[in-house]
């Protein structure tokens, strides 16, 4: 009788799992929006970025990588202390070619932003790297996925989202990565902005052994899988 009875068990649970199965389709991924992300606003210094500034026209030529401070300020040749807290990097370049005019005759100024490190993104899921991740310049879905790691063998890369928080139509956006890989289809190759997150679920085999292993894993002590075997000196 205890036999029939886990036996009947064993199969309820397999029912389950088929239902759960067939199921996955519809809550594997959030609602995602049919519009593409909003235009990505300029990008705004703040502690700790790093830029590179050059000043060509200077004997010899100025060449400094500088630190935004915790007070927002930087420090540069000829010209003391420089406030880049929230600036954009043109507008930086154009208040140092400003200043620099009272010591060069025609400065020639190039900043250019070398670390993000108070910007990033987030990549988690099956791919090879969780984590977050510095943006530095156009960063493309490809790119971040490419800095991850890559997807697993387990991911389902075709189901992954961006999800953009703040974003005023809902902020879940559909990346096909399998498309643009594949098929050359860039659509959702969306390029990024700080604090956006990629997620990249896992395919319907990954889904199937997680309901496996969460339906036998009661069992495993009575057949002996993974639990404690009794020694054959003790029989």
């Amino acid at each position: 009788m205890k036999g029939e009875g886990m036996g009947i068990r064993v199969l309820a649970r397999i029912g389950l799992m088929s239902v759960l199965v067939a199921s996955w389709g519809c809550i594997s991924a959030p609602p995602t929006s049919n519009a593409t992300p909003p235009p990505i606003a300029d990008y705004r210094l703040a502690p700790p970025d790093v830029l590179k500034v050059i000043v060509r026209g200077a004997e010899p030529v100025i060449e400094r990588d500088v630190s935004v401070r915790p007070d927002g300020k930087i420090s540069f040749d000829l010209i003391g202390e420089v406030d880049v807290l929230g600036k954009t990097v043109a507008e930086i370049q154009s208040e140092l070619d400003t200043r620099l005019r009272e010591f060069i005759v025609a400065p020639d100024v190039t900043v250019l932003l070398t670390q993000s490190n108070s910007r990033r993104y987030y990549v988690f899921g099956e791919v090879g790297r969780i984590g977050a991740y510095p943006l530095v310049g156009e960063v493309t879905a490809v790119e971040a996925l490419a800095s991850a790691g890559g997807a697993t063998f387990l991911a389902s890369a075709n189901g992954s989202w961006l999800s953009r928080p703040g974003a005023e139509d809902g902020g879940i956006y559909r990346v096909k990565f399998d498309d643009i890989t594949q098929r050359g289809d860039g659509r959702t190759n969306y390029t990024l902005q700080p604090g956006d997150v990629i997620y990249v679920p896992p395919g319907i085999s990954a889904q199937i052994g997680n309901v496996l292993r969460n339906i036998f894993y009661p069992f495993q002590q009575i057949i002996g899988l993974g639990g404690r075997l009794v020694s054959p000196g003790r029989l």
